[in-house]
C-alpha cells in the first residue's frame, strides 16, 4: 500500500485517465473526488458484497461532473 500525504486542492493521478481530489478535511475524515472514465466501476468498501452475502449490493453511482 502506497501511503500519500495531500493537502486540499491537491490531486493524485492513477494511469493517466483516474484522478483523485482532495476536496475538503474536517477533523478525521477527509472528503475526495474521483474522476474516471465511464467504463471504471467506483465504489466504497463497504458496499462491496462479502462472502456470507447472499447478494452483492449494486455499486453506488458516482456523478462527474464536466
Amino acid at each position: 500500500m502506497l501511503i500519500l500525504t495531500r493537502s486540499i486542492g491537491e490531486r493524485i493521478v492513477i494511469d493517466d485517465n483516474i484522478v483523485l481530489t482532495v476536496v475538503r478535511i474536517r477533523g478525521q475524515r477527509a472528503q475526495l473526488g474521483l474522476e474516471a472514465p465511464p467504463e471504471v466501476p467506483i465504489r466504497r468498501a463497504e458496499t462491496l458484497a462479502t462472502d456470507d452475502q447472499s447478494e452483492p449490493q449494486a455499486p453506488i453511482l458516482v456523478s462527474q461532473s464536466g
